[in-house]
């Protein structure tokens, strides 16, 4: 589970809230009769408001640029140079890459919901003619062999089973390029993932050096299909 999301950091800041007005109550309530105790448990009160909203704004950090710091290791290891036809499992990912496009085209995959919230920010940013984004089904992709330059998938596999997962990553092997380059970024499921690309006709297989942020965490995996 991903705690790091802008509504977690939200509901700390939330819970802040609620903590400061019950310690106002409290104190106002309390301080005539018991001025001692009520002085004492309001300013616990107010260090637990503080570190609710030293802990928002540490999962805020993460949600918003840890992630693209994430991204940007991502895309730094795929070593895109904006021409390539680029398949992403992953929206946020595919925003990204976008902007690292020239005449290159990237197609996303995901689940629909996403796939339309993630084009409306496309439209925003002004990406919508580098990126499209498509329902699919990892583990039965549906387009042909050796089709894209480059695969990306961040986070994409963490509800999977390891058969399902062995599949997915089997798909995205089928539909990259001889030569072309796959990353992948995973958290708990890193080893596993590591095991299945070696089996899966790619070479080079190799964690790359990262200083991923707190709730981010994992590996970033980098390696090339064989050629022929």
């Amino acid at each position: 589970m991903n705690l790091a999301t802008p509504y977690a950091a939200r509901e700390m800041y939330q819970r802040a809230g609620w903590t400061i007005a019950f310690t106002a109550v409290f104190f106002y309530v309390n301080y005539a009769e018991y001025p001692g105790p009520a002085t004492t448990i309001s300013l616990l009160l107010v260090l637990l408001t503080g570190a609710f909203i030293a802990a928002g704004y540490g999962l805020h950090w993460v949600a918003t640029t840890g992630q693209q710091m994430v991204r940007d290791q991502i895309l730094d290891a795929a070593q895109i140079s904006g021409t390539e036809r680029v398949l992403c499992c992953n929206q946020e990912l595919a925003l990204a890459a976008a902007n690292r496009m020239k005449s290159g085209k990237i197609i996303a995959v995901g689940e629909t919901a996403a796939n339309e919230a993630a084009r409306d920010k496309a439209k925003t940013l002004g990406l919508q003619d580098k990126v499209r984004f498509e329902a699919a089904d990892f583990a039965k992709l549906t387009y042909p062999d050796s089709n894209f330059d480059v695969v990306l998938a961040s986070r994409a596999f963490e509800e999977l089973s390891t058969a399902q997962m062995t599949r997915a990553i089997q798909e995205l092997v089928r539909v990259l390029k001889p030569g072309g380059r796959c990353v992948v970024h995973a958290v708990a499921d890193w080893n596993q993932c590591v095991s299945v690309l070696q089996d899966a006709n790619l070479q080079a297989v190799t964690p790359v050096p990262s200083s991923l942020p707190l709730g981010l965490g994992g590996r970033i995996i980098s390696c090339q299909k064989v050629v022929g």
